[in-house]
């Protein structure tokens, strides 16, 4: 699995973010230090930031300062660090240390230095009063089927059960037990968090909405996952204006006794009313997809109201909110005119767009739905054939508002789309580069990832794809090279890797593909056989981006 971007500040914004002046930061002693200042008689040390790791000057009146004071490696101090530009590099010093950020608002002599550590303990006391589960996964659980259902949710499953054309058919079993558990799940959290809740499966099985919580109907939607198949499409979906309840759900195998379920948040089409903020591609009739939902409780709890009275927006709050995961909080606590300051510190030139759509819902109080709106931001650049920061964007993933695993990733693959547009080449007339071609957008009714083409300047039929996702896993899957393409004569379509339990290694490409599609793979089980010879391919996950032999 590819990990979750860090929310620190990358080092080529951190420069930019640093003053002319002196300024104050939380550093972290080298392991090295001790040894290194007894030798020589300074040591250096390295900024609190873990995608940030160039080296500081300690001058020797300091470095005996922390041998003086038993500092062990590793300790982190406050710091007042000045920058000297030497060319294309940057010197960092350290003029002045304190052992704690309360002592720098005590204790410090420049004023900016002494008012940069006020507004940190200032922010650090607000965040006392700011719920921890706020910045948190979404509630998680794992059930074992038979556990935990109360008397009448069980008496649903069973009449659920008893009403399927085929009890004994894996699948129709499965998602019956899944669906259930995801409403019994939305259940549990609400009634954990005190709100009142009705149950309209109790009267009617048939109910047009699963529950009433705190006075509004919601209807549970679940994704459901098997084995190495990845859940992406919600169930039943309608396009009225009802409000959504997402809930992902996996297990092991089919018909597995034990359910892993998260909830990927609240779809409520009125939010977006009032915004000024058009949906290109993620239209709000449109099946949806992860990043459509936003908290649940954001949604259901009340807000809770951070206040500080006089904030000012330095280099050092941006980076200690960071380090520790408190952006969000600090977005929380800013003026509408200090965001705009934050947003053109935190988004490099090439997102400049982004910082009018986070404005906008920070203005009408919506910034819980930026997941969404940053989704359709990245498809739109990529249709359109612009090419954005990507890097700039994953350190954004969590950094404005809370955002689930399952959302960051959907955005993480998007972004390997982008990045992709520079190595596309027409299939056909390998001379054609994604300049000369168009691009076509579909979406498929069994995945929420939208499939990208390459469309040929020379002949508008023959399509390139670079960007779609596995029929037999749902795995997002994108372009790296022409190997990748099927060899079929007007094909086009994107191959990837598959190691099947009855085959071993085959070569698979679309659903509709008549060399490496569905039939053709029906067709290799039956005889158990896979026809053609193993070749060298570049594997074309978006998570595992390198080489295989199969």
């Amino acid at each position: 699995m590819r990990t979750q971007p860090s929310q620190s500040i990358p080092p080529t914004l951190f420069h930019e973010l640093f003053e002319n002046r002196t300024n104050l930061f939380e550093v972290k002693l080298n392991h090295d230090f001790t040894d290194f200042a007894k030798d020589r008689g300074f040591g250096f040390a390295s900024f609190c930031s873990p995608m940030f790791a160039e080296d500081i000057f300690i001058p020797h009146r300091i470095a005996k300062r922390i041998l003086d004071s038993n500092t062990s490696p590793s300790a982190k101090l406050w710091a007042e660090v000045s920058l000297k530009k030497e060319g294309n590099e940057n010197r960092y010093r350290i003029e002045f240390i304190w052992p704690h950020i309360s002592d720098v608002a005590a204790k410090a002599k420049p004023k900016h230095i002494k008012q940069t550590a006020s507004t940190i303990v200032e922010f650090q006391k607000s965040l006392e009063s700011y719920p921890s589960s706020r910045n948190t996964e979404f509630a998680e659980n794992v059930y074992t089927h038979g556990d935990h259902l109360s008397a009448a949710k069980q008496q649903q499953l069973q009449t659920r059960l008893n009403s399927i054309g085929n009890p004994k058919k894996g699948w129709d079993l499965h998602n019956t037990i899944a669906y259930t558990y995801a409403e019994h799940h939305i259940e549990t959290w609400a009634k954990e968090h005190q709100l009142n809740v009705v149950d309209y499966n109790e009267t009617s099985l048939f109910a047009p909405q699963d529950y009433k919580i705190d006075g509004k109907d919601i209807d549970v939607k679940s994704v459901i996952g098997v084995g190495r198949r990845h859940g992406t499409q919600y169930s039943s979906f309608s396009v009225d204006n009802e409000i959504l309840v997402g809930v992902c759900t996996h297990t092991g195998t089919l018909n597995d006794d034990v359910i892993e379920l998260s909830i990927d948040g609240v779809f409520d089409p009125q939010q977006h009313s009032g915004l000024d903020l058009p949906l290109r591609y993620l239209k709000l009739r449109s099946a949806p997809n992860v990043c459509y939902f936003s908290s649940i409780e954001r949604y259901f709890l009340p807000k809770t109201n951070i206040s500080v009275t006089s904030i000012s927006i330095s280099a050092a709050l941006i980076l200690h909110s960071a380090c520790n995961g408190s952006l969000p909080q600090l977005f929380d606590t800013c003026s509408k005119e200090q965001s705009e300051v934050l947003l053109e510190k935190l988004i490099t030139e090439q997102n400049q767009p982004l910082i009018s759509t986070i404005i906008e819902l920070i203005d009408k109080d919506r910034i819980e739905l930026f997941a969404h709106y940053l989704a359709d931001y990245v498809i739109d650049k990529t249709v359109q054939k612009q090419v954005i920061d990507t890097s700039n964007i994953e350190m954004l993933l969590g950094c404005i508002t809370p955002i689930q695993s399952r959302q960051q990733q959907f955005i993480l693959d998007l972004l390997q789309a982008n990045q992709t547009l520079k190595l596309v080449r027409c299939h056909w007339h390998p001379e054609e580069t994604i300049k000369e071609m168009g691009i076509d957008i579909y979406y498929a009714d069994t995945s929420s990832v939208p499939t990208l083409k390459a469309v040929c300047a020379c002949n508008p039929r023959l399509k390139t794809t670079f960007f779609t996702y596995s029929w037999k896993t749902n795995q997002t899957l994108c372009y790296r090279h022409d190997d990748n393409i099927c060899d079929q004569l007007n094909c086009g379509c994107l191959l990837h890797s598959y190691r099947d339990y009855k085959l071993g290694n085959i070569i698979l490409g679309k659903s509709s593909c008549t060399k490496y599609g569905k039939g053709s793979y029906d067709s290799w089980i039956r005889a158990e056989k896979y026809p053609y010879p193993l070749k060298h391919l570049t594997l074309t996950s978006t998570n595992h981006l390198s080489d295989i032999e199969i």
